[in-house]
């Protein structure tokens, strides 16, 4: 299979794309005017897509999977970054092309528009990966970015092991780049792009660390598994098990229902995933996990455009461990996000005070909260 023509509305468009030139996208060759509409003669590409893969029941690796999230990034960054910026706007399985050289193509550029030219046109996306701003006519970078975390979530659905399991990092970034409103999205691909290059990172060092642990530790694994297996013949006794029911929760985020349905269905889902949330907060002890609720809980309730429910999360996800340093980061985008500056440079002061006290881990939103404070206090 391949790619040869795709319909676009304009010369101007063509142009445009036969400046193009990057190896991920297929050269454009020519193209041929009919009436008001051209026709790309586009760069012949042998393989198939990978919504043809999914759909003869291929399932993709988490490894697969990343790799695939960053040559998608690559392409993305180096089309927003040309000038005039291009937009794709339709980005799906469908229109990624899996050569026979293993190169993942970015295919059927005819929806592809001039962002100086056309911010507010209509835009052709696809039911189910198009973002809510494509209805009204527009399209921007972090239209892009929307589509991408739809793609990469339908291809995690037929991942070989449950995602949030093998990579909750990954979690994570799909569900940041497919929030409703564009500016609680990611703002631009080359940080999608480094955060996709750290989670790759981390999965190289994490399949490296059990290899080297399963290699020097299996017998005395087998034996600890044979006597909890004969423990709980005996007891019959479940213990509770805290990554299963959080993982029970998150999948609720990746039914159809969630993933393609009305915001009704979409609502009913957050609904009952506050619901089972709140469950499991009785049955947590330890700090992190209570910690992680709460920041399911805030971010559950964010999407709902529930803020002040968001809000107090968030604080509550403090008060719980006031040494947490990423909680600042995380509550203090979140106050950014919803236009509350003056509280987050609240926040910041008690963060200053408190940053000798606090642990040392670090977050994407801690950094970006750092930054952003940092630019406010300079403008005051």
């Amino acid at each position: 299979m391949g790619s040869e023509r795709s319909a676009i509305s304009g010369k101007s468009e063509a142009q445009m794309l036969l400046k193009l030139s990057h190896p991920s996208v297929p050269k454009m060759v020519d193209y041929i005017e009919n009436g008001r509409s051209c026709y790309l003669v586009m760069e012949y590409i042998r393989g198939k897509s990978l919504g043809e893969y999914l759909r003869e029941g291929k399932c993709f690796s988490v490894n697969e999977i990343i790799r695939f999230g960053m040559e998608i990034a690559e392409v993305f960054v180096y089309l927003h970054g040309h000038r005039p910026p291009v937009y794709y706007g339709d980005l799906k399985p469908d229109n990624l092309m899996l050569g026979e050289n293993g190169r993942l193509y970015l295919i059927d550029l005819g929806g592809a528009v001039n962002g100086y030219r056309y911010e507010q046109r209509m835009c052709m996306g696809t039911a189910g990966f198009a973002a809510p701003e494509q209805y009204e006519g527009k399209i921007n970078a972090a239209t892009d970015i929307y589509t991408f975390g739809k793609t990469l979530a339908v291809l995690c659905k037929k991942a070989d092991f449950p995602l949030f399991i093998r990579n909750v990092s990954l979690f994570w970034l799909i569900f940041g780049c497919c929030m409703k409103k564009p500016e609680m999205r990611y703002q631009n691909m080359q940080i999608v792009q480094k955060k996709l290059c750290r989670i790759q990172k981390r999965q190289g060092q994490s399949k490296i660390k059990n290899m080297l642990v399963l290699s020097g530790s299996s017998i005395v694994f087998s034996a600890i598994a044979i006597f909890l297996l004969f423990s709980s013949l005996v007891s019959g006794f479940k213990t509770f098990n805290f990554q299963e029911e959080l993982t029970a929760v998150t999948d609720l985020y990746y039914q159809e229902e969630f993933q393609n349905g009305s915001e009704t269905d979409q609502e009913k889902i957050c609904e009952q995933a506050d619901i089972r949330l709140r469950e499991l907060q009785k049955e947590c002890g330890k700090k992190e996990e209570r910690r992680k609720i709460l920041q399911l809980l805030a971010v559950n309730s964010e999407y709902q455009e529930n803020y002040e429910n968001a809000g107090f999360y968030y604080e509550q996800m403090l008060l719980y461990e006031e040494t947490y340093r990423e909680g600042y980061g995380e509550y203090g985008m979140f106050l950014i996000r919803v236009g509350e500056q003056e509280a987050s440079r609240t926040l910041w002061r008690e963060y200053k005070l408190k940053e000798s006290v606090l642990d040392d881990t670090v977050s994407r939103n801690l950094e970006l909260w750092e930054k952003e404070m940092g630019k406010i206090e300079e403008k005051s």
